[in-house]
């Protein structure tokens, strides 16, 4: 009895069908890489931005005020102009850390007031550098309760806190560390607060800390001293009040939206089409339990 065989044709079909469904498979499992690859980019952009805002908005509830006439706060908005023109808010205040620092014998060190700094730099997130590969970097300076009570408590160190473009803050405390120090988080390209004043019952009178100006559309906010714009010595009737609460909003790029920003010159998207695309923004507020006197 003869054995039947395959003919041509039924290996042709059977092999056709076996490449159509090796491509679904691999277009399949190229789809399932790239949704991973970009949820585990997204889990990963939410976890940096929540450890970022747990640390900003700690620092500011634990904010000093005092009304002695010197300057406690400033908050002063920045533009990065590459490779976006983005915002950023430069902050320079005085805070009660929760968690105190100690010396090397493990001694709570005296105080409890630090200085707090925070610039937004793009630069490359390893050294600090214009070296290399280059991202959004947000940078914290916490000078220890030593020195601030120290050199930076002062009145002489209190006519004005460090303007936005100041590098240091005091003797040696640079805010963008030597070498990277001071790193806090990584692609944030919008870090904005709306700060609001307390309400006074007349809901003709603004709580929203707002200016309008051709130079600068939300101009600093300034508690204290010769230049205030908020408080007991602002020259504005309506924001001679204390601080009530603060709006902070971060923009978090996905590392693949970093990606892309970095090498925006080659494509056809723009900034913004890249940051509404592949960014997320997070926003919290924070209330100022402490009044000043």
């Amino acid at each position: 009895m003869k054995s039947k065989g395959y003919t041509l044709i039924e290996i042709l079909v059977t092999t056709t069908i076996m490449v159509l469904l090796a491509g679904l498979a691999i277009q399949i499992i190229g789809q399932v890489i790239n949704t991973w690859s970009r949820s585990s980019g997204k889990l990963s952009t939410a976890a940096e931005a929540r450890v970022a805002m747990d640390i900003i908005a700690n620092d500011l509830e634990g904010i000093i005020f005092r009304n002695d006439g010197y300057e406690w706060f400033r908050a002063e908005n920045d533009f990065l102009k590459e490779p976006a023109e983005t915002i950023s808010v430069a902050l320079r205040f005085f805070s009660v850390i929760k968690d105190k620092p100690t010396d090397s014998q493990g001694m709570t060190l005296p105080g409890d007031v630090s200085a707090v700094a925070y610039n937004l730099y793009y630069v490359n997130p390893i050294d600090g550098s214009n070296r290399g590969k280059k991202s959004f970097v947000l940078y914290r300076l916490e000078v220890d309760p030593e020195n601030t009570y120290k050199y930076l408590l002062d009145t002489s160190s209190r006519e004005g806190l460090p303007n936005k473009k100041s590098p240091v803050w005091g003797d040696g405390n640079f805010i963008k560390g030597k070498n990277g120090d001071n790193y806090l988080a990584m692609n944030i390209v919008n870090f904005e607060i709306d700060f609001h004043v307390e309400d006074d019952g007349n809901p003709s009178t603004p709580t929203l800390y707002f200016e309008q100006s051709k130079k600068n559309p939300r101009k600093s906010v300034i508690y204290g001293g010769r230049y205030a714009t908020i408080g007991p010595q602002a020259k504005l009737e309506h924001y001679q009040r204390s601080l009530a609460y603060a709006d902070i909003k971060l923009t978090v790029l996905s590392d693949e939206g970093a990606e892309i920003m970095r090498n925006i010159d080659k494509r056809s998207e723009t900034p913004e089409d890249v940051i509404r695309l592949y960014g997320e923004e997070y926003i919290r507020r924070v209330h100022f339990p402490v009044k000043p006197f």
